[in-house]
């Protein structure tokens, strides 16, 4: 099985604002989950809940790859990162 090439970081149009929109729009969602995913267009935000309840926040860039898909799964391209207790 040959496994697709990383080609290049696509460029984001990430600002913190859209984070925190993202969150104040989706938070009845992101909230109930373990492990919640929101892609965008260059970025992607991940939120998980650790065991004392605090949420980690990841913001990572998209990465093409030879084979056209942009997953933002690498995580040295994390673009900001937040944590919070609610």
């Amino acid at each position: 099985m040959k496994l697709p090439n990383k080609i290049e970081p696509i460029e984001p149009n990430y600002d913190e604002i859209d984070a925190i929109i993202l969150l104040e729009r989706w938070y009845d969602e992101w909230t109930r989950e373990d492990d919640w995913w929101y892609g965008g267009n260059t970025w992607d935000l991940n939120i998980f809940t650790r065991k004392d309840g605090e949420y980690v926040i990841n913001v990572y860039g998209l990465v093409r790859y030879d084979d056209d898909e942009y997953p933002s799964t690498d995580t040295s391209n994390e673009l900001d990162l937040f944590e919070l207790k609610l």
